[in-house]
């Protein structure tokens, strides 16, 4: 665990600060009418394929730390609500230090979610993750917390989107830390939290009809030659242009785990593996990543029967989801 050195100089207990927040002022790029909805690609009737893009080719990332963070973003933007008094209590001694530190405004952090509408869950994708993590890359080589070239590497990427926001976080101490310091958005105003909340807008969705498509990169860094650390976090969010081929805004995503400890909430080392997820007449089916998540393509609304198979799964499971315009949250949780 890297500690941040407070010095006694002003100047220098200023800065010690962005050390332990995420970067201010992350930056979003809207290239169409709020209000505009692009109408979902349709696919003709052919065998179903296997969609790739939500894992890399090894299954290795989402990581269980990335996606412990899509996990946790996904169920906030479920209950608002709920989410603001998690974040007030959750019993993580680095959040609490650090929700103390910076006198954040809890009361009032948790009547702005209350007042929040819910969303629909984000797909991860491997080009805003490979682009996520370029840019974590980069962080490290270079000792810094900005936003640098963050959207040319997501455009570098082929990710092509309608809307996007990116965020950094070079000094979390966990995934559950990132997480909390993105949605609280901790800061140093008088409240606490940063003005205009740009971290939560893009985990919550608050400044479009939603990001539906997500890529979280997290790497160690525990060189004690360097600031940044333990943890280095960058976050791409995005709505896609779905005229564009293989990118999609309706998805079914969720995560396949075992919740070990009974807590409800998916822990390091509970996802399932390689799990074989399809939804009857579906375009798309997926193979969950080593974490456990999966993202499909929905190109047509309607019901479906979703099969979970194979893999670290013993038993065939099957669960029934209907789904409209957006995209829709299924997790299959098992418990011992």
């Amino acid at each position: 665990m890297k500690t941040p050195i407070l010095f006694l100089s002003m100047a220098f207990t200023t800065a010690s600060f962005a050390e332990q927040m995420p970067e201010p002022n992350p930056p979003f790029v809207i290239k169409r009418q709020l209000n505009q909805r692009i109408t979902q690609q349709q696919t003709s009737k052919s065998k179903p394929k296997e969609w790739i893009f939500h894992k890399t080719a090894d299954g290795r990332h989402p990581s269980n730390k990335e996606q412990s963070m899509v996990w946790l973003m996904n169920r906030a933007r479920q209950n608002p609500s709920a989410e603001g008094v998690f974040l007030a209590n959750t019993g993580d001694s680095d959040v609490e230090n650090a929700i103390n530190y910076f006198h954040v405004d809890i009361d009032k952090l948790q009547a702005e979610f209350a007042e929040y509408a819910p969303h629909p869950p984000a797909a991860f994708d491997v080009r805003l993750y490979k682009a996520a993590l370029a840019h974590s890359k980069d962080l490290i080589v270079r000792d810094a917390q900005d936003h640098n070239n963050q959207f040319d590497r997501i455009n570098n990427a082929g990710f092509n989107y309608m809307a996007a926001r990116g965020s950094v976080f070079s000094y979390a101490e966990s995934a559950l830390y990132g997480h909390a310091g993105f949605n609280i958005d901790w800061g140093n105003e008088a409240d606490g939290m940063q003005t205009g909340r740009g971290h939560r807008s893009a985990i919550m969705s608050l400044d479009v009809d939603y990001y539906s498509n997500v890529g979280i990169a997290i790497l160690s860094d525990n060189d004690t030659n360097t600031n940044v650390g333990p943890l280095v976090v960058t976050g791409n969010y995005a709505q896609a242009n779905d005229n564009t081929p293989n990118h999609y805004n309706r998805f079914i995503v969720g995560t396949v785990w075992r919740d070990k400890n009974n807590n409800s909430m998916y822990d390091i080392g509970e996802g399932l593996g390689n799990v074989q997820v399809r939804p009857h007449g579906g375009t798309y089916w997926a193979k969950t990543a080593q974490s456990g998540g999966y993202a499909i393509p929905i190109t047509s609304a309607g019901s479906y029967s979703v099969s979970f198979s194979g893999g670290q799964l013993k038993t065939k499971q099957t669960l029934s989801v209907t789904v409209a315009d957006d995209s829709i949250l299924m997790d299959l949780k098992l418990t011992q």
